[in-house]
């Protein structure tokens, strides 16, 4: 019951959220006007791409190690991860600025609005990426629904407000300024973050001297790197081929108005993973199988009416849906939305299987699932795009997601059950 009422907590913060980055993203498009939203769309997802890469895994990782060894009371090994996953982001996220941001300036070919709201989003970067890491770090040391009020609803409802009073000034405002509010909201996120971990924290954590390991964690931040990264890049890869080979403003702001819509679910995964995340990293320490099947099911019993619920209303209200962004999205992303809407659902229910094969080490299945996926979706969107346009980079997304998430339950499945077999009786 406990950890049903801290998944409800999660859940209701996270779409609380969602829906105040619905409403920003839904005045964004009216407001900036076709050619600045699409500006605001690729920043937002050039930024996705970057803040996700700066860890380079990281910030899973430290969500999978640090609650053992919190509870261990290793302070030293622990405040060495600590510091290890903050110095990999910050350096990584500062030479990816330097790099994007350069190319952008001065070999980047396209709008200039665009060009300009790339740069900004880059000199965000260091702070969001940040904000990346110290929202797993803050959920490992057990203030899950903490660290997510501050990502999912501090952020957007900053940035959101910075964006109102920007439109509430005489004179048009661009997509770069648009992306520079949430720049700013990131900041500020970063510094309620850091305070939040210290207050949050065991005290001796702080007064240890840290341990290192930087070769056992180089190695094992890997899977989570390689699969956080191919995770961005299958849900960014839309809007970033609508870019190149689509060349509609109407498409690439229809795709994303479709993506923004079905971000409403989407977050059930992102939220109660971090519950359930850390309750199967202690409960794996335990090798308690039986236990990890119960929690499977627990959360698929509550899940699925959410998500049959959300496919109803997306089916019966794409066009109206559509139209709250611009009328031209109605009729160019219908159809994008509801084959959107099916793969979310899909991926939500079956969200936890590629977090327990990471957990677990398996590092070649990892590899495998996800390489195919990107590689088929590269191959869907150079084929449907230039046709289909947004119903073109919604297919290829579903098909690539359904089938990546359905491989991942299948070997999770396969596993805990054969490990749960051969370790007998739970003891839990």
């Amino acid at each position: 019951m406990e950890r049903a009422a801290k998944a409800r907590h999660l859940v209701a913060i996270a779409i609380a959220g969602q829906v105040v980055a619905y409403i920003l993203s839904v005045l964004a498009a009216r407001r900036l006007g076709v050619s600045g939203f699409e500006a605001y769309v690729v920043a937002s997802a050039a930024f996705i791409l970057l803040a996700t890469f700066a860890p380079r895994g990281s910030e899973k990782y430290a969500l999978r190690q640090l609650p053992a060894l919190l509870q261990r009371a290793d302070w030293g090994r622990a405040r060495g991860l600590l510091r290890f996953g903050f110095q990999r982001t910050l350096t990584t996220a500062l030479a990816a600025a330097i790099v994007v941001g350069a190319w952008s300036a001065w070999g980047r070919q396209g709008a200039e609005e665009t060009r300009l709201a790339i740069i900004v989003t880059c000199l965000s970067l260091p702070a969001g990426a940040l904000a990346h890491y110290g929202v797993e770090a803050l959920t490992a040391a057990g203030r899950p629904r903490l660290a997510l009020a501050i990502f999912k609803l501090l952020v957007p409802v900053l940035a959101l407000t910075f964006l109102g009073v920007l439109f509430a000034a005489p004179g048009e405002v661009s997509g770069a300024a648009a992306v520079a509010c949430w720049g700013v909201a990131w900041v500020v996120a970063l510094a309620v973050m850091a305070l939040a971990f210290r207050r949050s924290a065991p005290p001796a954590i702080f007064a240890a001297k840290p341990r290192w390991d930087l070769a056992v964690w180089r190695a094992e931040t890997r899977p989570f790197f390689i699969y956080r990264v191919s995770l961005a890049l299958l849900g960014q890869a839309g809007v970033i081929a609508l870019e190149l080979l689509q060349p509609s403003s109407v498409a690439v702001g229809a795709y994303a108005a479709a993506m923004g819509t079905v971000g409403m679910a989407s977050v059930l995964a992102t939220s109660t993973n971090r519950a359930y995340g850390r309750e199967l990293s202690l409960v794996l320490d335990r090798r308690d199988f039986e236990m990890l099947l119960v929690l499977r099911r627990r959360r698929l019993r509550w899940m699925a009416p959410v998500m049959a619920l959300f496919l109803t209303v997306t089916f019966g209200f794409s066009a109206q849906v559509l139209g709250l962004f611009r009328p031209e999205f109605a009729q160019e992303g219908a159809m994008a939305l509801r084959v959107l809407a099916v793969s979310t659902a899909f991926t939500v229910l079956f969200s936890l299987a590629p977090t327990y094969l990471k957990f677990q080490k398996r590092d070649l299945a990892t590899y495998v699932v996800v390489g195919a996926a990107a590689l088929g979706q590269l191959v869907l969107l150079w084929t449907l795009v230039p046709p289909y346009g947004a119903t073109g980079a919604a297919m290829a997304y579903g098909v690539s997601m359904c089938g990546m998430y359905g491989v991942f339950a299948l070997l999770a499945h396969r596993e805990v059950v054969t490990l749960r077999d051969a370790s007998g009786p739970s003891q839990s």
